[in-house]
């Protein structure tokens, strides 16, 4: 098993704290363990609103971004986000 979803995990936690003590007041670029659309829609989910995917080039290539475009089209549209701002800090937010 890969070491990034220890890190995955452990930044995505970090996002969300400073998401809630800032109240989305400060930009937060999401990293650690982006490999995936769900990985990056995680980290927007919890408060990033960019998000840097080094672990997925490093892995998988430039075939990522490609991968990544339509797996977070595919997320947004099922979470009825229409852009990736509209999602940033979601899971703050009440339903």
């Amino acid at each position: 098993a890969r070491r990034e979803k220890p890190l995955r995990a452990r930044s995505t936690a970090a996002i969300r704290e400073v998401y809630r003590l800032t109240g989305g007041a400060v930009p937060i670029i999401g990293v650690g363990g982006v490999d995936s659309a769900e990985a990056a829609y995680e980290k927007i989910r919890a408060g990033a609103s960019l998000v840097e995917v080094y672990t997925g080039m490093v892995f998988r290539g430039p075939c990522i971004l490609e991968d990544m475009h339509v797996g977070l089209r595919f997320l947004l549209e099922r979470d009825g986000f229409s852009c990736i701002q509209d999602a940033v800090g979601a899971d703050f937010r009440p339903l």
